[in-house]
C-alpha cells in the first residue's frame, strides 16, 4: 500500500512520479567536457551539407594554393635558366651575325671620330635587342669605342672594359673581357659595379681592329623571366580555380546523391520502424484489452460495459479538452484503452463478495476497495518490465483514484480535489453513471435521468463539478450510447457462439 501511495501522489515527471530517475552517479549521466575552439569550429562546419562542401573546397584551396606557390617558384626558377641559355644563345648568333654587318665597306682600323668610325657609329646605333639589349665596340686598350649612347654621352669614351672579369657560360673559369680568345666568340656574365649584371657574348673583328661585345642586361632577362612565367602563373591560377569548382560542384552532387540514398534508406527504416511500433501497439492494445476482459467478466453481464466506459469517457474528454490544454488527440486516445483498465483489481476479489446482492459488512467494504490498489500494483508490474510507457502511466492513476472523491471521502488514498488525477475524475463519473444505468444481479438499472439525478446531486462532494457540468451538456449522447450498448439479458459467451 505504501508503495503505490508513494507512486501516484506525485504530479509532473512521469520518470519521477513512478521512481525510475537514475542515481546521480549512474554511468548514464554525461560529464560535459569542453572543446578546443579548433575542434568546435570543424564541428560546426561538418554539421550541415552545406558547411562541409565549403569545409572540403576551403581545405583544397589551401592545398592547391600552397602547391601552386611552390610550382610557381619551381617554375619560374627553371624559365630564368631556359631565357638565360637562350639569351647567351642569342648573343652568340648576334655578335657572330654583326661582325660582317659593322665591317662591310670598312676599310682598316677604326678611329675614334673618323669617316668610317662615323659610319660604324651609325651601325651600332641602329642595332636593336629584345630586353634592353645593345652592342658596342671596344679598341685595343679595353676603351668603349663604339656605343650607342656615345654621341649622347661623350664621356663613356673613357670608360675601360676590357680589364673587367668575364665568366664564361662553359664553366671553364673567368677571364679578361679584352684578353678573350680572338678567333672564337666567347659567352658569359659581366658584373658591373653599378649596372649590376649583363649577359655577353663578344668576338674580336680583325677588320675593324676592335672587339665586338653584345650585351642583355640582367633586368631584361628578368622582365622576359617575369612575362613567360607570368603567363604560366595566370594559366595554372585559372587552372587551380577550374579544379576547385569543379570539385565543390562534384562534391555536391556526389553529397546530394549521397543524401538521396540515405533518405530512401532512412525512410524505409522508418516504414519499418513505424509497422513494427504499430504492430506492437497493437499486441500491448490487445494485451491489456483481454485483461480487462478478463476482469470485467467477473461481475459485468452484458459484456459491453468496457466499451461503455471508453465512450463515455471520451465524450467527457472531447468537451473538456476546450477547457484543459493538456487534453489532446492522443491523451483521447490513451484515456479510451486506459478507462478500460479501472477494475482490473477486480480479479483479485473473491466471488462471493464480488457478487454479494446485500450490503457490505465494514470488513468486506475494506476487502473490496482493496481492488483499487490491487490494480494498480498489477499494472505497475507490467510496468516495471516494459518501462516508460503513458499509456501504464494513465491506466495506474486511473486503476488506483477512480474511487477517490472531489470532498477527499473516497479510496484508498483520500485525496481530494485537483490532486485527484483529471483521468481518474473522468472515469469516476462515466462509472457511476454506467453502474447506475445497468442491471445486475443484485439490482435492477435505473433510468437515464434518475442517474443524471444522482450524479447532478453528487456535484461537489463525489464528483469534480466542472466534469459535471459538461456532463450536463451531453447528457443525451450518454443517454445516446446507453440505448445503443445496453443489453438486457447477460450475452452469450463467444466459445459458445463459435
Amino acid at each position: 500500500m505504501d508503495g503505490v501511495i508513494g507512486v501516484c501522489l506525485g504530479r509532473g515527471n512521469p520518470a519521477r512520479v513512478f521512481g525510475l530517475l537514475r542515481p546521480s552517479g549512474h554511468a548514464d549521466n554525461r560529464v560535459v567536457v569542453r572543446k578546443s575552439a579548433y575542434k568546435r569550429f570543424w564541428e560546426a562546419r561538418f554539421r550541415t551539407k552545406r558547411g562541409a562542401i565549403v569545409a572540403i573546397v576551403l581545405l583544397q584551396a589551401v592545398v592547391l594554393g600552397l602547391g601552386w606557390i611552390v610550382t610557381f617558384r619551381q617554375v619560374r626558377h627553371a624559365t630564368a635558366e631556359a631565357v638565360q641559355d637562350i639569351v647567351l644563345d642569342e648573343n652568340v648568333r648576334v655578335s657572330e651575325w654583326l661582325v660582317g654587318q659593322l665591317a662591310e665597306g670598312v676599310d682598316g682600323p677604326l678611329e675614334y671620330g673618323s669617316e668610317n668610325w662615323s659610319m660604324v657609329q651609325e651601325r651600332v646605333e641602329r642595332v636593336q635587342l629584345p630586353g634592353d639589349g645593345f652592342a658596342c665596340l671596344l679598341d685595343e686598350e679595353g676603351k668603349i669605342l663604339c656605343h650607342p649612347d656615345l654621341r649622347r654621352l661623350p664621356s663613356l669614351r673613357g670608360d675601360v672594359l676590357g680589364h673587367m672579369s668575364l665568366t664564361t657560360a662553359d664553366d671553364e673559369g673567368d677571364l679578361m673581357l679584352g684578353s678573350a680568345p680572338r678567333a672564337e666568340t666567347v659567352a658569359g656574365q659581366l658584373r658591373f659595379f653599378l649596372g649590376g649584371t649583363h649577359f655577353v657574348a663578344t668576338r674580336y673583328v680583325p677588320e675593324l681592329g676592335a672587339r665586338l661585345v653584345v650585351h642583355q642586361p640582367e633586368a631584361g632577362l628578368v622582365s622576359l623571366s617575369s612575362k613567360a612565367t607570368f603567363v604560366v602563373g595566370v594559366v595554372a591560377g585559372a587552372a587551380v580555380l577550374s579544379v576547385m569548382g569543379l570539385t565543390a560542384m562534384s562534391t555536391f552532387w556526389v553529397m546530394r546523391r549521397y543524401d538521396y540514398a540515405l533518405e530512401e534508406i532512412n525512410r524505409s527504416l522508418e516504414d519499418e520502424v513505424e509497422r513494427r511500433t504499430h504492430e506492437n501497439l497493437r499486441a500491448r492494445d490487445a494485451l491489456i484489452m483481454g485483461l480487462a476482459k478478463l476482469a470485467d467478466c467477473r461481475d459485468s453481464d452484458t459484456g459491453l460495459h468496457l466499451e461503455r466506459i471508453s465512450r463515455y469517457s471520451c465524450l467527457l474528454a472531447e468537451r473538456l479538452a476546450d477547457i484543459r490544454p493538456e487534453i489532446d488527440e492522443a491523451w483521447i486516445d490513451r484515456l479510451r484503452l486506459a478507462s478500460s483498465l479501472h477494475d482490473i483489481g477486480k480479479v483479485g476479489v473473491p466471488d462471493e463478495l464480488l457478487l454479494k446482492p446485500g450490503r457490505f459488512t465494514p470488513d468486506e467494504h475494506r476487502r473490496m476497495q482493496a481492488h483499487t490498489t490491487i490494480g494498480a500494483d498489477t499494472l505497475i508490474a507490467i510496468r516495471r518490465e516494459l518501462g516508460d510507457d503513458d499509456l501504464l502511466d494513465m491506466s495506474i492513476c486511473i486503476a488506483l483514484e477512480h474511487h477517490e472523491r472531489w470532498d477527499g471521502t473516497g479510496y484508498p488514498l483520500g485525496i481530494a480535489g485537483e490532486r485527484i488525477a483529471l483521468e481518474a475524475r473522468i472515469v469516476a463519473l462515466v462509472d457511476v453513471y454506467d453502474a447506475l444505468t445497468s442491471w445486475r444481479v443484485y439490482k435492477a438499472a435505473m433510468s437515464h435521468e434518475e442517474a443524471v439525478a444522482i450524479i447532478t446531486e453528487s456535484s461537489g462532494s463525489h464528483f469534480d463539478p466542472v466534469i459535471v457540468g459538461v456532463f450536463r451538456s451531453i447528457e443525451h449522447e450518454f443517454d445516446a450510447v446507453r440505448m445503443d450498448m445496453h443489453g438486457d439479458a447477460p450475452s452469450c459467451p463467444v466459445v459458445l457462439a463459435a
